[in-house]
C-alpha cells in the first residue's frame, strides 16, 4: 500500500518518465473520450501506433454524474486497465478507495483491500488500526486546509505493470509478503499486477480547491492485484 509507504518525488517522476508498458486493454466504451496529450503528433510523416505510445498519450474520463459505479470523476489511460464490457473494475476500486478515505470508512477499506496486506501495512507504518490511519490522514489534510474537505476529482497519472523494472514497482517484495501473510504460494494465483499513482483534487468548506500532491508533496499510490479472479488493492 504505497499510500502508506511513501515514495520520494524523484522516484515518482522517474516512473512517470520511464513507463512504456504494453497496454492492458485497448477497448473503449461509450463514456470514454480520448485526447492526444503529447502535442499534435509526430512530424515528418512518422506515424506511431496508439499501443506504442507511453501512458497518458490518450485519456478516458468517467463521470460520477452518469456512472453510478464511480464515486467521483476520474481520468485515466484506458489502454492500461482491464475493461469488462463497459466496466473498468480496477478504476472503480480506485474511486471506492478515495471515497473510503473521504468518509474515514475502515470497513469499506477492508472490503476493497486484501485485508492481511492492509493490516500489515498499517502495523509496519506505526498506526494502531486502519481507522487510526484514516483518521490521521484526513486530519492532516483538514489541518492544512483549516476546514473539512471533500475529494472532488482524481487522475491516474502513472500506471506501471509487470513489464517495468522491479526497482520501480517492488512487485517481488509484494509477492513475497503476500505469500508470507497467506501461508501459501498466493503469488501463483496472481493474474495481473499494477502500481498506480494518482493525483486528487479536494475542496474546503469555502470551495477553495487544492491538489493533493501539492499539499503533501507526493501522489497517492496503490497496487491493484488480480488474485484468483478477484481485484484487490494493496
Amino acid at each position: 500500500m504505497k499510500a502508506i509507504f511513501k515514495r520520494t518525488a524523484a522516484v515518482v517522476v522517474a516512473a512517470a518518465m520511464m513507463t512504456v508498458s504494453v497496454a492492458c486493454s485497448s477497448e473503449k466504451n461509450e463514456e470514454s473520450s480520448s485526447s492526444n496529450l503529447v502535442g499534435n503528433g509526430p512530424s515528418d510523416g512518422l506515424e506511431v501506433k496508439e499501443e506504442d505510445m507511453p501512458y497518458g498519450a490518450t485519456m478516458t474520463s468517467l463521470k460520477a454524474a452518469n456512472n453510478d459505479k464511480v464515486k467521483m470523476d476520474i481520468d485515466f489511460d484506458s489502454r492500461y486497465f482491464v475493461q469488462e464490457g463497459t466496466d473498468y473494475p480496477e478504476i472503480y476500486l480506485l474511486t471506492e478507495y478515495l471515497e473510503a478515505m473521504q468518509k474515514r470508512d475502515s470497513a469499506a477499506m477492508e472490503k476493497i483491500f486484501y485485508k492481511p496486506f492492509l493490516e500489515y501495512s498499517v502495523k509496519t507504518s506505526n498506526f494502531e488500526s486502519v481507522q487510526d490511519y484514516l483518521d490521521k490522514y484526513i486530519d492532516n489534510l483538514e489541518t492544512r486546509a483549516k476546514s473539512q474537505i471533500e475529494f472532488t476529482y482524481a487522475v491516474v497519472d502513472t500506471c506501471l505493470n509487470e513489464n517495468e523494472k522491479n526497482e520501480l514497482t517492488d512487485f517481488e517484495f509484494v509477492d513475497s509478503k503476500l505469500d508470507e501473510l497467506a501461508g501459501e504460494k498466493l503469488s501463483d494465483k496472481v493474474k495481473s499486477r499494477k502500481l498506480v499513482y494518482m493525483d486528487v483534487s479536494f475542496k474546503d468548506s469555502q470551495d477553495n480547491y487544492y491538489m493533493l500532491n501539492d499539499t503533501l508533496d507526493y501522489d497517492i499510490s496503490v497496487y491493484i492485484y488480480n488474485i484468483d479472479g478477484t481485484y484487490y488493492l494493496l
